[in-house]
């Protein structure tokens, strides 16, 4: 596997067994160090991979359309499509519009916990926008399914403006807006610049701060001075408990992406450390596992991911596909391509198994 096919497939596969490991304290209180490292038995995913599936369905769709049929929405259009498209898959509705090739899948079809935020936004027919914030939510939902914006688009400054307005789709608060904006573009770093975790942490914040720093600056400042105690206390001989309490319990997104930043950071050289660290603790344990599983997956790739972790994942075969259809080239023209099922998937929108 080359090196940015692995990085890709690492951050897919490293944010669902984040989620699965994660998901199975989510609600749990006085969690202890480690009370987790392995799935009790299968590695169930929760609303967060799911979400990010979709996330990923979109940008490949939306890619397709405009290089096959020449003209399509923008990817941030796409995304809200596509969310669309999960939300039936919770509701248990069945739209004929879709653009989204998963929405048959059975195991998708369940509901795993999904945020009453993303549920209750979607479901209000009202896009969110930044400049008409649907609701003044900054909960973790607009991050931990945004990695794909990071790993499929490749100029960063178009990836972190994606990863914001899609964030902004379901959640109005600005910090919900800065963090998913620092995520995806520290993503974009590790994936096309090879940076180290926290180079491509401060590439991504000098980023926001030159080019998009829309917010008041009481939040931002804020933000920045939460990831900024992520990265001290990463580097003191502490609890990790201790260290996270510090940080909040990763409800919202800007203590999620916090945390996910101190467990990077402190176990970077070790994928099970680093999970392990990221979900156990008293709160949104499956947020937090995805988001550094996204990270950690980017940067040490997917071969260093222990087999243990993959084997027994709900759904590998549809992760890994959705990860190898990130990794490729879009077809030049639909006249050309004899990928019959990629056409299937990304121009049909419905696959013919």
């Amino acid at each position: 596997m080359d090196g940015r096919k692995n990085k890709i497939f690492g951050s897919m596969f490293g944010g669902a067994i984040g989620d699965a490991l994660g998901y199975q304290i989510e609600f749990k209180r006085n969690v202890k160090e480690k009370e987790v490292t392995r799935y009790s038995d299968i590695g169930i995913i929760s609303d967060d991979t799911q979400m990010t599936l979709f996330t990923a369905n979109a940008l490949i769709w939306q890619k397709t359309r405009g290089q096959l049929r020449g003209i399509s929405i923008n990817p941030v259009d796409a995304i809200y499509e596509s969310y669309i498209d999960w939300l039936d898959t919770q509701t248990n509705t069945k739209r004929e519009k879709s653009i989204s090739w998963i929405k048959d899948i059975e195991e998708l079809n369940v509901r795993r916990a999904p945020g009453n935020t993303c549920i209750s936004a979607l479901s209000s027919g009202i896009k969110g926008s930044l400049d008409n914030p649907i609701n003044d939510s900054k909960g973790c939902g607009s991050i931990m399914r945004a990695a794909p914006i990071g790993l499929y688009i490749e100029n960063s400054l178009l990836a972190g403006e994606v990863g914001a307005l899609s964030a902004s789709i379901t959640h109005g608060h600005p910090l919900g807006i800065i963090s998913t904006y620092v995520f995806v573009t520290m993503i974009n770093f590790i994936l096309n610049e090879k940076l180290e975790i926290e180079e491509a942490l401060n590439k991504a914040i000098k980023q926001y701060k030159e080019n998009y720093d829309k917010f008041d600056k009481e939040n931002s400042e804020y933000f920045f001075e939460l990831v900024k105690k992520a990265v001290r206390l990463s580097k003191e001989n502490r609890s990790d408990l201790d260290c996270i309490k510090q940080l909040g319990e990763g409800w919202v997104a800007e203590e999620a992406f916090a945390i996910a930043i101190y467990s990077c950071l402190k176990y970077k050289d070790s994928f099970e450390n680093t999970i392990i660290c990221a979900v156990n603790h008293d709160g949104d344990s499956d947020s937090t596992g995805a988001v550094a599983g996204n990270i950690i997956g980017a940067y040490l790739g997917y071969d260093n991911i222990p087999n243990y972790y993959i084997d027994n994942l709900e759904l590998k075969n549809i992760i890994e596909e959705i990860a190898s259809d990130l990794s490729r080239q879009v077809p030049i023209s639909e006249y050309s391509c004899n990928d019959q099922d990629w056409l299937n998937k990304y121009v049909y929108c419905k696959r013919n198994d």
